[in-house]
Parts: C-alpha cells; sequence; structure tokens
C-alpha cells in the first residue's frame, strides 16, 4: 500500500514550523483543508500575534512565573501528570492547558495550542518569559503538564532526551522537586500495542526509524528487528527521544508515577481519572486524540510468537504492571484501542480469528 506519512505534533517543533503543524493538524480535523491560502494567512497571523506579545512581555509579567510554574500553596494540584512517550501524552497536554473547549470547537482548541507551543518552543526567550506568557494563553483551571512545560526542555545528561520524555528518576533534583508538587500520574499501555502504534506512526527521531519495513507495513519483522537490536545493545534503550524505555521506569524513584491509568480504555479512563482529581474541565472529546495513522490493517495480533517472547523479555515490567493494577494478565493477548480512531484494524473479528495466540 501507498506510504500514509501525516505531520503530527507529537514531532518536536520549533516556532513558526510549529504553528504551521498544529494549524494544518487542527484544519484536517475541522474539514476545512481545502484553501492554502486560508491556513498559510492563519499561520501568519499567530506568528505575528506572538512576535507582538513578545515584545511586549513586561516585567511585572515575568517577576514570579518561577513560583506559579512550582505551585504556591494555594495553586497546589492534587496530582501531576508524568509523560511516558507513545501514551497519548501530548493530547492530555493540549487538554490540560485548555480545558472546558466543546467538542465543536476542537478545531479552535488546537490552534490555541499552535500559539501556546510556539512559545514553549521559542528559547529566544528565557523559560521564565515563556512561563509568564504561557499564564496569559491557559484556559480556566488549566495546568502546564509535561512538554508544555519550558523548563523541562532541557536534556537529560542521562538520557540524552527531553525531560518532558525521560523518567522522573532521572531529573535533576531542583527540577523534579519544582514539577512534582502532588502525586505523578501517567498512562500504561499494552507493549505490544504500543510498539505497533510506533511503527505505523514513524515519526523522525520520536520512535521512529524502521526502514523499509514500514514502506511495505511489514510490521512482525520490524518490531522483531528492534528488540534484537536493544537485547543485543546496538539500539539504546534511549534511542528515538526515549521512546523505546520500558514504561515502568518511570514509576521508578521518589517522582515515579503513583496513578496509572489504564491505556486500554482511552479516552474515557483518562477522563474518569481527571475527573475523580478535579479536573472535570478537562474532558478529552474523540476530536482531541492526536494518534498515528498508516499501515491502519496492522496490530499486535501480526506479530509472530519469536517476536512477542522478544518483546516481553524486553519490557517484563510492563506486563507485571498490567497485570498488577488493571488485572491484565495475559501476556498473549492481543488488543488494540477500540475507542481512538483508525487505532484498530477495520476487520477487527476476523483479525481476532487469525491473531497469534501464544500460550
Amino acid at each position: 500500500p501507498p506510504r500514509m506519512k501525516p505531520f503530527h505534533p507529537s514531532i518536536l517543533c520549533k516556532r513558526l514550523a510549529c504553528l504551521l503543524l498544529a494549524t494544518w493538524w487542527g484544519a484536517l480535523s475541522s474539514k476545512t483543508f481545502d484553501d492554502g491560502n486560508a491556513v498559510a494567512e492563519t499561520v501568519e497571523t499567530l506568528f505575528l500575534q506572538v512576535a507582538l506579545e513578545t515584545r511586549e512581555v513586561t516585567d511585572a509579567l515575568v517577576r514570579e512565573p518561577r513560583e506559579k510554574l512550582n505551585m504556591t500553596q494555594e495553586d497546589l494540584q492534587e496530582v501531576v501528570f508524568m509523560h511516558i512517550p507513545y501514551n497519548f501524552g501530548h493530547t492530555i497536554e493540549k487538554v490540560a492547558f485548555l480545558p472546558e473547549f466543546p467538542e465543536s470547537q476542537g478545531p479552535l482548541r488546537n490552534l490555541a495550542w499552535a500559539e501556546a507551543m510556539a512559545i514553549v518552543e521559542n528559547d529566544m526567550l528565557t523559560v521564565d518569559e515563556r512561563l509568564a506568557m504561557l499564564q496569559t494563553k491557559m484556559g480556566v483551571g488549566g495546568r502546564i503538564w509535561g512538554r508544555m512545560n519550558p523548563a523541562l526542555h532541557q536534556i537529560s545528561n542521562v538520557t540524552g532526551c527531553p525531560l518532558y520524555f525521560t523518567p522522573g528518576k532521572y531529573w535533576p533534583q531542583d527540577v523534579a522537586e519544582g514539577y512534582f508538587q502532588g502525586q505523578s500520574f501517567g498512562m500504561l499501555r499494552d507493549p505490544y500495542e504500543r510498539l505497533v502504534a510506533q511503527f505505523r506512526g514513524d515519526f523522525d527521531a520520536y520512535g521512529g526509524g524502521w526502514g523499509w519495513r514500514r514502506l511495505v507495513c511489514d510490521v512482525d519483522s520490524a518490531i522483531k528487528k528492534k528488540m534484537e537490536d536493544i537485547i543485543s545493545g546496538t539500539l539504546s534503550l534511549f534511542a528515538e527521544d526515549c521512546t523505546f524505555v520500558p514504561q515502568a521506569e518511570f514509576f521508578d524513584g521518589p517522582h515515579g508515577i503513583k496513578h496509572p491509568v489504564d491505556n486500554r480504555y482511552f479516552a474515557l479512563s483518562a477522563n474518569e481519572f481527571l475527573k475523580d482529581h478535579g479536573h472535570a474541565s478537562m474532558h478529552i472529546d474523540t476530536s482531541d486524540i492526536l494518534h498515528v495513522e498508516g499501515c491502519n490493517h496492522v496490530w499486535a495480533g501480526d506479530l509472530s510468537c519469536e517476536t512477542k517472547a522478544l518483546v516481553r523479555q524486553v519490557y517484563a515490567r510492563d506486563f507485571e504492571l498490567l497485570c498488577s493494577h488493571f488485572g491484565h494478565c495475559d501476556v498473549h493477548e492481543n488488543v488494540c484501542l477500540e475507542m481512538v480512531p483508525d487505532m484498530c484494524p477495520g476487520n477487527l473479528p476476523a483479525k481476532h480469528l487469525q491473531g497469534t495466540y501464544c500460550a
């Protein structure tokens, strides 16, 4: 089949590129990407607006942003988000920053998010200046979590990844203590299904590098090769922006995830968790979800027993967490995300009958 490689906001973007990317995404979501000139004008308008606002940052605005980031007693939140790559973290961060958007206004939220990300990625400004500007853009009841937080854009000297993709146990102590004001939560995803999503996304420098196998949708040999390379040491777990790091590592240490949320039922599970912890306005609608496309017919059931054995070797602790927290104890089960568009093959009943089961 022809290769499908959409532009996706999960790729790190810089300034105007970020605006163009999320504007493009928002336009696609609203089914109005018919007029390239209109999109270009929107991007230009947003760019000019951000540029003007950058000049207008005053001493009053930048005086106390760090305290706002670290949250005083007045701002103290009950939970804080830990972003595990390829677990819908960008979606959660977007909605947390801009809550209370009705589903019909999803494209507007995407545009507002693009504008905010242009500020986040603008390294010509200090972290404090960016935080101050973000406070003026954030929705009522919003939070600056994960990648939305400019303070987490420094590169870890342990993993070589940005801190927002790095397990908290590797963060500098001062940054960790400043960010984790409250118990952390994060999504926990089936390792087979997560690797299939990375294969399908194949984003450069973010879970990509699948080569010719992605071109022909050969998911089994592709994942088998990655696992063999990780086991042999040819491929670092910290490669591709830490997308191959076992999820269990994000549970380690004093700032590890204390509240795992079941990714199998995203976004319902995340919405219920947020509501139960005082963030009902952070409601994720289907139109908010950022997800992969391409090779839509492949899924975890297409992996051979040999490949699945290698996955279990690399991600043994992830399977243990799924069992202990959610009761998903069958390590041979084939799953897909039935609540997210395009995350299950169209002929799922037939796929279940044909899928490998390696007990």
